[in-house]
């Protein structure tokens, strides 16, 4: 099971959604708990996630990273988690206006887009892709759910734009299965330096991969160079990829050589 994109939430674990079951739910401006699911949150942020918002706000990775996240090492995983910093008295979303709501609504995480359900991502190893299904959030002080419009999963899905967080989202989930099947508990100081600059530090990884005198880039296809080095989004795919295969593969992306730090 994969919840990575859900904040520390309750669960209505009673009832699973698929595409084409229905809730009901609306969030609107009226609505007296409006914004009061901007407070106080543990929000752990994906690689997509930060993608989205260092672009919206028109800086590096590594900026975003230093002035709106926290990391930490998972105590489960061994892998960097890196959590949206609150800020203030009342630790407030940093992008949430006053009286005025999200100011980064159009690329906004996808646990907050997702919100009220909470994605379930099942992988087996024999088996590609990935089969999904939705549990209701349901927190005592939404009030989204009185006299709420009626939504199937699927019309949800299109309507609040999850489609490209899911599918990213799915391709990290490919990196923390195969950590779980190499049965690695725990990374080193560097390893960790990777995966952090793989998944989360996007700008470093392009310096490192695509600048620098990096003998891997040569064992690469001048295609997939030139695709990685014209489309963000797809160095970013690439650059995931490149960190499961490097510490829980045994080597680089082409060559499947034995390169792990």
């Amino acid at each position: 099971m994969d919840m990575s994109n859900a904040p520390d939430i309750c669960l209505d674990d009673s009832r699973q959604l698929r595409d084409d079951d229905t809730f009901e739910f609306s969030c609107t401006p009226n609505r007296p708990c409006f914004t009061a699911c901007c407070y106080d949150l543990n929000l752990v942020l994906m690689p997509y996630d930060i993608f989205r918002l260092k672009k919206r706000l028109g800086i590096s990775s590594g900026d975003f990273l230093k002035h709106y996240t926290s990391v930490h090492v998972g105590q489960g995983t061994g892998l960097p988690v890196v959590m949206l910093r609150m800020e203030g008295p009342y630790l407030k979303c940093p992008f949430l206006e006053e009286e005025k709501g999200c100011s980064v609504y159009e690329d906004r995480p996808g646990a907050c887009r997702t919100y009220p359900l909470a994605r379930m991502a099942c992988r087996q190893k024999d088996r590609q892709g990935v089969e999904e299904f939705y549990y209701i959030v349901r927190e005592p002080d939404c009030q989204g759910f009185k006299d709420g419009r009626t939504w199937t999963v699927r019309q949800w899905k299109e309507n609040e734009g999850i489609g490209p967080y899911n599918v990213m989202n799915d391709v990290f989930g490919e990196l923390l299965q195969a950590k779980t099947e190499a049965g690695i508990a725990h990374l080193s100081a560097d390893q960790i330096d990777t995966f952090y600059m793989g998944c989360y530090d996007i700008d470093s990884f392009r310096s490192y991969f695509l600048e620098g005198p990096n003998l891997e880039r040569y064992m690469e296809s001048q295609e997939v160079i030139e695709s990685i080095s014209r489309d963000d989004e797809e160095l970013l795919r690439y650059a995931m990829r490149w960190v499961k295969k490097k510490l829980f593969q045994g080597g680089c992306l082409s060559c499947g050589l034995g390169c792990s730090t």
